[in-house]
């Protein structure tokens, strides 16, 4: 077999969905280098086209319109018998050329991996520009309709939200002002805003690009934000993702880091490390990301530490007015059981915390020696909470600076089989909560206010880390 039977064998893989990674490399590399290879491709890909044609009788869509450079250019390139068929002629050429500038420049510029994820229908639905099949799963403010399968190849949302699942069985939820690409049923191009998706079992090895990472899911649910400025922020909320530098091939070299469940990190630009995001917003309905373009709250602005740990990625979660039976107390949690915030059997949730900012922090990722001093940046006047577990002996400065209301809280279900839980007997459904007593501190002004560690010296057992709530007092 020669060099360029070889080729087109590569050629046929690729349309059809078949190639490996280290094919999908190949085929790119021999795209770049040779003028032979590239007429080589074109002549596979009008056999496509035409295939396309007879079978679907696939009209040529508008958006797929040829300047006369372009389509003497198409010409020069597919050669066409002379005959009866111009009209076919004609169909067939814009399809193809259809195929050659999505497919070309998506290999040409790096953008080829995933692909073999992707059914031969999907491909061929994606070249002729008719985008990705999506199902309208939940929309507010927006154009479309529940229950709506629309194909979408571009998404331009001002005000509202969509959540939809993509055929590869991705469900992604947005929330204007977002625009995205779906560039096909395992890749989606996020230009500006936020997108939360979650994969499931099925869309293992989901992409999403912006233009300063590359996130490939790992089977898990996940948030990516690009701010007006270009940069990324990305947070997991299960499971775990790789991120890597934009435009690059999904490799050992090109990748930056893995992110695991209440992880978050930021991209300023392709060039740039990758850098720890120490607070992030969240929506606490669905638990989708805020994002960029969008302030964490009215009431806090930000949530820092003084953990210096290297390729350490926890973030504390803020989700505005949140507080309320069931929020999410952190982004701990095994499969779809996470820990939450609850009133104690028989008793009401308690007035005083309701609708307050809840700050969700993580839970024995630091020993001892590290826990941190977390600082409240408070842009008003307001109450600071702090829940803190019954079992343990308060720490000094939470004893001088905040008093205990006499309010009382629980957190949970929590696992047995964790240092938190230790010597903690099951209640009679067979869950584990831990009872907090709720802590109070008025400040009357914007402010920075520091919490310290829950421990004291010389106390061993391992408690719950705290949690945290502010409400506005004006």
């Amino acid at each position: 077999m020669n060099d360029m039977e070889s080729f087109e064998r590569l050629c046929n893989a690729v349309l059809e969905g078949k190639a490996s990674e280290a094919q999908l490399e190949q085929f790119r590399q021999q795209l770049h280098s040779s003028a032979a290879a590239r007429k080589a491709y074109a002549d596979q890909t009008q056999i496509h086209a035409l295939l396309t044609w007879q079978q679907g009788r696939a009209a040529v869509p508008a958006s797929v319109v040829l300047s006369p450079l372009e389509f003497q250019s198409t010409l020069n390139v597919i050669p066409f018998p002379p005959g009866k068929l111009w009209t076919l002629r004609r169909a067939v050429v814009a399809i193809a050329a259809a195929v050659v500038m999505f497919l070309g420049l998506a290999y040409w510029l790096g953008f080829g991996h995933g692909q073999k994820n992707l059914s031969v229908a999907a491909l061929k639905s994606v070249a002729v520009g008719k985008g990705v099949a999506v199902d309208i799963l939940a929309a507010s403010g927006s154009p479309y309709e529940v229950g709506q399968r629309v194909m979408l190849s571009r998404l331009d949302l001002k005000t509202g939200s969509l959540r939809f699942r993509i055929s590869s069985g991705a469900v992604v939820d947005v929330e204007g002002p977002v625009s995205l690409e779906l560039v096909d049923p395992m890749r989606l191009r996020l230009l500006r805003g936020n997108v939360t998706t979650d994969v499931g079992t099925e869309a293992k090895g989901f992409v999403v690009d912006t233009a300063s990472a590359r996130v490939l899911d790992l089977g898990t649910r996940f948030g990516v934000s690009v701010g007006d400025d270009g940069s990324t922020d990305i947070v997991v909320l299960q499971g775990e993702v790789e991120v890597h530098r934009a435009g690059q091939p999904l490799t050992s070299q090109s990748r930056l880091a893995n992110l695991y469940e209440g992880d978050a990190a930021r991209m300023v630009s392709r060039q740039a490390k990758i850098q720890r995001l120490q607070a992030l917003a969240l929506s606490g309905d669905r638990l989708a990301i805020r994002g960029l373009n969008a302030s964490a709250s009215s009431v806090i602005t930000d949530v820092t530490d003084n953990i210096k740990k290297a390729n350490f990625y926890r973030c504390y979660t803020v989700v505005p007015g949140g507080m309320s039976e069931g929020a999410l107390a952190s982004l701990a949690h095994r499969g779809h059981r996470k820990i939450t915030w609850q009133s104690l059997p028989g008793q009401p949730f308690p007035l005083e915390l309701k609708g307050a900012d809840v700050i969700g922090t993580f839970q024995a990722d630091i020993n001892r020696k590290e826990m941190p001093d977390i600082n409240l940046e408070l842009a008003r006047p307001s109450a600071v909470y702090v829940l803190f577990d019954s079992r343990a002996t308060p720490p000094e400065w939470l004893k001088r600076d905040f008093q205990d209301t006499g309010l009382r809280l629980r957190s949970g279900p929590w696992w047995p089989d964790v240092v938190e839980t230790k010597k903690l007997k099951p209640d009679a459904n067979g869950e584990i909560y831990i009872t907090h007593t709720v802590w109070r501190r008025g400040i009357s002004s914007a402010a920075t206010v520091t919490l310290g560690t829950p421990f004291i010296k010389g106390e061993k057992n391992s408690f719950a880390m705290y949690g945290i709530a502010v409400k506005p007092l004006d």
